[in-house]
Formats: C-alpha cells, sequence, structure tokens
C-alpha cells in the first residue's frame, strides 16, 4: 500500500516457465489494465470516465506504478538472452517497465528501463467508448 511518501510498485517474477512470447505478453497485459477506463456519471447525465487502475488500485498515484520484471529460474546467459527479447517485445510500450535478471539485482547492479510512461499516447492507444 502507498503512504505519505511512498509509491505502489508493481513487480513480476519470471522464473523461466513460460515462453518468451507469454512473457511479453503479460507485460502488454499491464498496459492494457492501465488504458481501461471506467464510466462514471448517471445515464443522461454529462459524466466522464476515469482510469480504472486509479480509482480502485492506487488512488494516490497520478501515474500508473512501474513495472518491475525480475528474470530467474535459468544460467545467467539465458536470463540475459530473454531480458534482450523482452526489451525487443515491449519496444513502444507507454507504461513504466524496468527490467533485470535476478543474479545482477543480487550483485546490486541497478534496473534496466525498457519503458517509459506515456499517458497521452496510452489513452489515444485506448480511446474511450463512444455513445455512453
Amino acid at each position: 500500500m502507498p503512504t505519505k511518501t511512498s509509491e505502489v510498485r508493481l513487480f513480476e517474477l519470471d522464473n523461466g516457465t513460460m515462453s518468451r512470447a507469454h512473457l511479453a505478453k503479460e507485460v502488454w497485459d499491464y498496459e492494457r489494465y492501465a488504458g481501461h477506463r471506467v464510466w462514471e456519471g448517471a445515464r443522461g447525465t454529462i459524466g466522464g470516465t476515469y482510469p480504472f487502475w486509479q480509482r480502485h488500485r492506487y488512488t494516490r498515484s497520478k501515474t500508473f506504478p512501474r513495472l518491475h520484471v525480475i528474470l530467474a529460474g535459468k544460467a545467467e546467459h539465458l536470463l540475459d538472452n530473454r531480458l534482450q527479447a523482452l526489451t525487443a517485445a515491449v519496444q513502444g510500450i507507454t507504461i513504466a517497465v524496468w527490467a533485470n535478471t535476478l543474479p545482477r539485482l543480487q550483485r546490486g547492479e541497478l534496473w534496466y528501463e525498457i519503458g517509459v510512461d506515456d499517458p497521452h499516447r496510452r489513452r489515444a492507444r485506448y480511446p474511450e467508448a463512444v455513445g455512453r
């Protein structure tokens, strides 16, 4: 839970058991979740939409929480290959995604930023429903 001085962060741990394509789909699912909007207002009134995640999950957050992807469960050179494949597969994603391998994190190495939060592009990608 966020506090007055901290924000929520999301973590996805990959133990190397799913395919690279499935892992990329999991990460893209976070973007689809971030793009989901909900209508607020009674029928026949002037209402509006709001991001579903902001109202129901992370009410203090102004931006969608950063997603951290940790790759583990395989030899380090295979994890490096997965990291490169994931980076290529999420090119153009509109949420903040940071990734690294578990061995690197245990050595104190920094996260790799492979996605940048862009709520304006995300809103264009997931437009509001017409006619509500």
